[in-house]
């Protein structure tokens, strides 16, 4: 997993070497960079940034203060609010603004998305950590989708559906592609293979069904099973836009995804 955009936009602001405003100052810009928000940032957001780097927060009263006497801070769009004077905005958008620019998908920066009910701060911070995560997840999964189809096709034939499905898989796809039928303004779920249709449990189901077709392109298949039946619950809480509270979890998917690539 990458390290956290806030760790990185630290490391090339050289956090360590700045004054206290001027960390805040930076957190500002950072502020409206993540959140699509340019209507300014308030003190108690600031000190959630300072909390968030493990740094002593600013004294609030301090805060403001210093805020309204720099130079380089504005008024925001409502009393409370502050915002960087565009000259240090477009400082900061040429030192760092790559940081944002190389990031995909980037549409999330053109929303403020603090204005969604009830989210704070710390929703959005965890949002795009769990980003990170469902690429990972996006990759293995897909990757196992073709290893299965790939490999029965050239072990079963073209028919390798008619095989490989039992009941349960069957009435899922035949139901899940009825219903994508008639919401036509939908895309198809991916490629037209009915292994788009299955669950997480089903792919494993199918390369346990399959050990002489499967043991030539995996070396150790019980392993990658095990692997497999112990991300689904992970994979699951990725899938409903859950958050995964301990970075164990994270490790144990990336863990997951590097011993089954070094295993195939």
């Amino acid at each position: 997993m990458q390290k956290d955009t806030l760790e990185i936009f630290c490391e090339r602001t050289k956090i360590q070497d700045l004054t206290k405003l001027e960390i805040a100052i930076g957190f500002i810009w950072f502020h409206s960079k993540i959140t699509g928000d340019e209507n300014g940032c308030d003190a108690s957001t600031i000190n959630e940034y300072f909390s968030m780097v493990s740094l002593p927060k600013y004294n609030p009263t301090y805060l403001k203060r210093d805020l309204q006497k720099s130079r380089r801070i504005t008024k925001g769009a409502k009393t409370g609010l502050f915002k960087l004077v565009r000259s240090v905005k477009l400082e900061y958008d040429q030192s760092h603004g790559s940081l944002f620019e190389s990031q995909e998908p980037s549409v999330s920066t053109s929303l403020n998305l603090l204005e969604a009910p009830f989210i704070e701060l710390v929703d959005v911070q965890a949002a795009h950590k769990m980003a990170e995560l469902y690429v990972i997840i996006h990759c293995y999964e897909n990757s196992a989708r073709r290893l299965i189809e790939n490999t029965l096709t050239n072990t079963l034939g073209s028919q390798w559906w008619d095989q490989a499905a039992n009941s349960s898989m069957s009435k899922k796809y035949t139901e899940r592609k009825q219903k994508e039928e008639k919401n036509k303004w939908l895309s198809p779920r991916g490629a037209g293979s009915p292994l788009y249709y299955l669950d997480w449990s089903d792919l494993v189901s199918i390369i346990r069904k399959f050990p002489d077709q499967f043991s030539a392109v995996i070396h150790d298949i019980k392993f990658v099973e095990l692997r497999l039946e112990e991300l689904e619950k992970t994979r699951n809480i990725v899938a409903h836009n859950g958050v995964l509270p301990s970075e164990d979890d994270f490790q144990r998917v990336i863990l997951s995804f590097k011993d089954c690539v070094v295993v195939n």
